[in-house]
């Protein structure tokens, strides 16, 4: 997912699924312009230090960001708070939350490869707003499909029967998910902990409570803390498997992970998403290389 403001997304907002109340319509219109308001002062202050330090004699390898470089980082993080504010990232899949990421935290102060952010403004914002709103369903399917594909390894890979690369059963194995922690017990593989969050976020969705809301460390943006890894860990490392009301998570020391899931009816929801990108991928394959 991109921040890729089209001319049809820049109109007034408005909720496409239930009309708000005048006095949340006023409420977000008033945060955004607040928002707005306090990013153009903080590019205004810079501008007006650069002007006082003009004739100042600074050390030899005192090298002081340019007003372009510096303005273009403030709206970038005037675009990361707005987007953690709105708990977007755990909406979206782990593709298209890299995809934000890079444009988020990779480009900084001129450097990167990623397309640059859109200016910080009233307009633009609440076309982000109103393009995200229109997109909710389509991101949420997304996320539910690779899920799916995360929790119906094939045989081949886990060597296990209870693995059934086309549907999700009561009963899942899952490889190289587990690692052994430096301070006793295992904890989550480090390359596996976007997949158990996004797990933990489907199924809080799909249980009607919204995306698990973790935090980030005000000192360190990149450390998120209350995540469903860390609920996992906090267990493992007692040597216990973690229980909650949808699954349980038995770490082993091959570094498997068995998952038994208690809430059946919100996996069947993730076969359903699953299915349907299985069907659409097969009917891909039939019509390869034919015109129509």
């Amino acid at each position: 997912m991109n921040i890729n403001l089209n001319n049809h997304a820049l109109t007034t907002w408005h909720d496409p699924y239930a009309r708000p109340d005048e006095s949340t319509a006023v409420a977000l219109r008033l945060s955004i312009s607040e928002r707005c308001a306090e990013t153009r002062r903080h590019k205004e202050n810079y501008a007006k230090a650069l002007e006082y330090l003009a004739d100042v004699p600074l050390p030899y390898n005192c090298r002081m960001p340019n007003l372009e470089d510096e303005c273009l980082e403030i709206e970038r993080c005037a675009w990361r708070k707005f987007i953690n504010d709105l708990h977007l990232r755990e909406v979206l899949s782990i593709e298209a939350r890299k995809k934000l990421d890079a444009q988020l935290y990779e480009n900084r102060r001129g450097y990167g490869s990623e397309q640059p952010l859109p200016p910080f403004t009233e307009e633009n914002v609440f076309g982000f707003f109103e393009q995200t709103c229109a997109n909710i369903p389509s991101l949420i399917n997304e996320a539910l499909q690779e899920v799916f594909k995360w929790l119906t390894p094939s045989q081949r890979w886990t060597g296990c029967k209870t693995s059934n690369e086309f549907k999700i059963g009561k009963k899942v194995v899952l490889c190289y998910v587990a690692s052994p922690c430096y301070s006793g017990g295992l904890q989550v593989d480090y390359d596996r902990r976007p997949q158990v969050d996004a797990l933990g976020n489907a199924l809080s969705m799909l249980d009607g409570k919204g995306v698990r809301k973790n935090q980030r460390d005000k000192e360190d943006d990149y450390k998120i803390t209350g995540s469903y890894t860390d609920a996992w860990e906090h267990d493992w490392r007692q040597g216990l498997p973690y229980e909650d009301d949808y699954l349980i998570a038995k770490p082993f020391s091959n570094r498997n992970v068995h998952i038994t899931f208690k809430r059946l009816d919100l996996i069947e929801k993730i076969n359903q998403a699953g299915a349907e990108a299985a069907l659409k991928e097969a009917g891909r394959q039939e019509t390869r290389g034919f015109s129509h």
